[in-house]
């Protein structure tokens, strides 16, 4: 007999709590949705891009052009207005340098150019229209720590909207070997165990 006491007096307990909370959940469902709706806008509305990804990367093109104009004369003074304060770049040889190194490299001749040409480029806006990747290729002529480094490369910028406005955050470039040539490794094998015999 205590038993079908006990779970009769649980289950009166648990529907007297449900019951009690159902309203405020219900109140809270509401305010929750109102809530999160004018979160949501201020959300928006704070992060919502100060140009939209077609006028970042047209900003960034003109980046890309003068830094094309710089390297190509060598002038350390206008890559320091292109580089951000924390510009890293990871050169031919795989070395890493940051801002201050690159520009002590081109300024005592570590780095030099002759001739350095941008082509093919792409740019991506990220959705917030700050930041944006360029992907190209990079025809050059020019010596890095005395070694020749003449030659096709692609190269990765990354740039980022700033309060002193676009600025080239990061690189990193590659050598295309030759692209007419087929790779030592290319052979085609089937591998398909299936196909038809």
């Amino acid at each position: 007999m205590k038993i079908p006491i006990l779970i009769a007096t649980t289950l009166c307990a648990a529907a007297l709590i449900l019951a009690s909370c159902g309203e405020p959940a219900a109140n809270n469902t509401a305010s929750n949705n109102s809530n999160k709706a004018a979160n949501s806008a201020a959300a928006n509305a704070a992060g919502a891009p100060a140009g939209d990804k077609a006028s970042a990367e047209a900003e960034v093109r003109k980046i890309i052009d003068a830094t094309q104009t710089a390297l190509g004369k060598n002038d350390a003074d206008a890559m320091e207005k292109i580089y951000s304060d924390n510009y890293m770049t990871v050169n031919q040889d795989g070395s890493v340098q940051n801002r201050s190194e690159r520009l002590a490299a081109l300024r005592s001749g570590d780095v030099k150019y002759e001739s350095f040409a941008f082509s093919d480029i792409n740019t991506r806006a990220n959705a917030e229209g700050d930041g944006v990747v360029s992907i190209s290729k990079l025809t050059l002529k020019g010596s890095f720590k005395g070694k020749p480094m003449d030659g096709v490369y692609r190269v990765t910028g990354i740039y980022s909207k700033t309060k002193d406005g676009w600025k080239l955050a990061g690189s990193q470039s590659t050598r295309i070997e030759d692209a007419g040539a087929p790779a030592a490794n290319s052979k085609v094998v089937n591998t398909n165990t299936n196909a038809n015999k």
